[in-house]
């Protein structure tokens, strides 16, 4: 950051703008210069510890962007755009300060076999708070990328948002969130006895492998249970009990005890959905992740065989059948994007980005697809699109890169 000078968090000012973009660190874009500091993003990065920000460019007297607009409606747009790009851009900050947290906390315990309790319930705690506030944002999954972060890492801090959502929707109990997000957050910590070239393998794994890497929820309830004997304040029975069978399936054809229905504890059932769901959708590099609609489908095809009913349907009534994030088409050819859960899991609403004939719309409507009314035909989904539809737009300047 030769070039860049630190400004201290202090010294920011709500509603102020620079004259060039403003970064967290070396790789994490956090405004561009046309966009507000806001008291959100302010109190977000007090939140999570940051005492300043970097960037090349000087305080100004505001955005040009902002002043070209007269147009009332253009202007009304440009804070729905505003406002979409804040949430958008807050959610991406917090969930990189999440998957470094969890790899910090992997790498501790893995070099030092200590596990700092208090630095992670808060943690878990701002998680729950977080997608209170800002769900929408927080639980379109495919934004949810950590630049510089190991898929381990990346994958079990999605992992807690995935399950302290369905845990919400369960009516959980706030201790029993803050045990099930801890629980989450530490479920692959067996991966750190698995040799990383076997974990973190860019190929399909042979038969050996997969046995090997079937050890790691008995090796991470091994770890846990001999830093529970040393500590004063040992970890949960549940939380044991989760990060040890979140592999278990409802029919008995998980691992690593083979064991099935109401023998598996409640964190174990949220957290093989939560894990399974966020693997499905995940790229790998063996492999491309599917859409959330077809994991989804999938999840609810093997519910009675595989996955607990109750979990399931507390994912689907918190993220829809089209999970926010992903781009559909409707049955009037228009396409847009999932902004937030509807009234059914079927209906979600979607913010409309092209009509039929690949037409960008100016002011990018937000509308609820519903089934069909009388003397009115329903504004439904047909289909998600593809991860290679979304690029090929996106290189047409069609859809946001």
């Amino acid at each position: 950051m030769d070039a860049k000078k630190r400004i201290p968090l202090n010294d920011l000012k709500k509603d102020t703008y620079y004259d060039a973009p403003l970064w967290l660190d070396e790789t994490f874009l956090l405004l561009s210069d046309d966009a507000p500091v806001s008291e959100y993003l302010l109190e977000a990065l007090k939140t999570w510890g940051y005492k300043g920000i970097w960037t090349e460019g000087s305080l100004t007297s505001g955005s040009s962007a902002t002043a070209a607009s007269t147009d009332t409606m253009s202007g009304a747009v440009l804070n729905n755009d505003a406002k979409e790009a804040e949430g958008r851009r807050v959610a991406r900050l917090f969930f990189s300060d999440l998957a470094g947290f969890t790899r910090k906390v992997y790498d501790n315990f893995n070099r030092e076999g200590y596990l700092d309790m208090t630095a992670i319930t808060e943690k878990v705690k701002t998680v729950i708070q977080i997608i209170k506030d800002f769900r929408t944002y927080v639980l379109r999954l495919p934004d949810l990328k950590a630049a510089g972060i190991d898929y381990l890492y990346s994958h079990s801090a999605r992992t807690v948002i995935i399950s302290l959502t369905i845990g919400e929707s369960l009516k959980l109990p706030n201790f029993r969130l803050i045990e099930l997000g801890i629980a989450a957050m530490l479920h692959e910590i067996g991966m750190m006895k698995i040799p990383k070239q076997v974990f973190d393998k860019s190929a399909p794994l042979t038969e050996n492998e997969k046995k090997l890497i079937s050890t790691h929820p008995a090796q991470g309830l091994k770890m846990l249970q001999d830093y529970s004997k040393e500590n004063a304040n040992p970890l949960a029975q549940d939380i044991l009990m989760g990060v040890w069978q979140h592999h278990e399936r409802s029919n008995g054809s998980g691992y690593p005890q083979g064991i099935s229905g109401e023998s598996i504890t409640q964190f174990g059932k949220i957290i093989a959905v939560a894990c399974s769901y966020d693997a499905q959708i995940s790229n790998r590099p063996f492999r491309n992740g599917i859409d959330g609609f077809t994991s989804m489908m999938t999840m609810l095809r093997e519910m009675s065989s595989l996955y607990d009913e109750k979990v399931i349907s507390a994912l689907i009534n918190s993220i829809s059948l089209y999970p926010l994030g992903n781009y559909v088409r409707l049955n009037n050819g228009a396409i847009g994007i999932v902004v937030n859960i509807g009234s059914h899991p079927r209906y979600p609403v979607v913010k409309l980005q092209l009509d039929e004939n690949l037409h960008m719309y100016k002011e990018q409507p937000i509308i609820k697809t519903h089934e069909d009314e009388e003397g009115e035909e329903g504004l439904t989904v047909t289909e998600v699109l593809t991860e290679q539809e979304v690029k090929d737009l996106a290189s047409r300047d069609l859809l946001p890169g």
